[in-house]
């Protein structure tokens, strides 16, 4: 397969998402994954696309940008076609990791550098600052010989002073305790999509 990893950053607007998806279908490109957020007013979407032939990642990123020139997009593809060295932890687990507490400079810095020393590999991280509270969640690679009980103990070693509160769950735990229940739209909620997104109503496009 020929994969490409797309990244795309621009001043907030609404359609971003749309035009960049929509670039993608014409080319003949299938979206296997994609992380988008909004931070500061900026917006972000890294996508994991798939080709049937490949493609020159230079002019895949000037299409991406000129169809979504009204947006000012900048734009980055990286061919991710090549074959993958062995994961940095191999035979390990996925967990979910919770930090919460006092806010303080080098929180995140002090929380990676515990999971670096014991050879945790970050999938996937959020963290936020509300007002003087620091939250902090990611996903991560657990080497098979680390017990999660260590890496709380670690975490909240370093976090003492800011009183840092860690927990680390397994996976199929979490998804066990999280798994989010459909979600019913009420009338007044469909009607107004109906008159804002027409383009809802086809078929067979992502």
């Amino acid at each position: 397969m020929n994969h490409y990893i797309v990244t795309v950053t621009a001043a907030d607007r609404v359609g971003i998402v749309y035009s960049v998806a929509g670039t993608l279908r014409d080319e003949g490109a299938q979206i296997l994954e994609l992380i988008q957020t909004v931070m500061r007013g900026f917006f972000t979407i890294i996508l994991d696309v798939t080709f049937p032939a490949p493609r020159d990642p230079k002019v895949l990123a000037e299409l991406i940008g000129e169809r979504g020139k009204r947006f000012d997009l900048t734009v980055a593809v990286l061919d991710a076609s090549a074959e993958k060295d062995e994961p940095p932890v191999p035979d390990g687990e996925r967990f979910i990791l919770t930090v919460l507490g006092a806010d303080a400079p080098g929180n995140v810095h002090g929380i990676a550098g515990c999971l670096a020393a014991h050879g945790v590999n970050i999938i996937d991280l959020h963290a936020r600052v509300v007002g003087a509270r620091f939250a902090l969640v990611m996903e991560a690679f657990l080497p098979p010989d680390l017990s999660p009980a260590t890496v709380r103990a670690e975490l909240e070693r370093f976090g003492r002073d800011h009183e840092l509160e860690a927990y680390v769950q397994h996976e199929n735990i979490f998804l066990a305790t999280s798994e989010p229940s459909p979600v019913r739209v009420g009338p007044s909620h469909r009607s107004q999509g109906d008159a804002v997104a027409p383009h809802c109503r086809r078929t067979g496009h992502p």
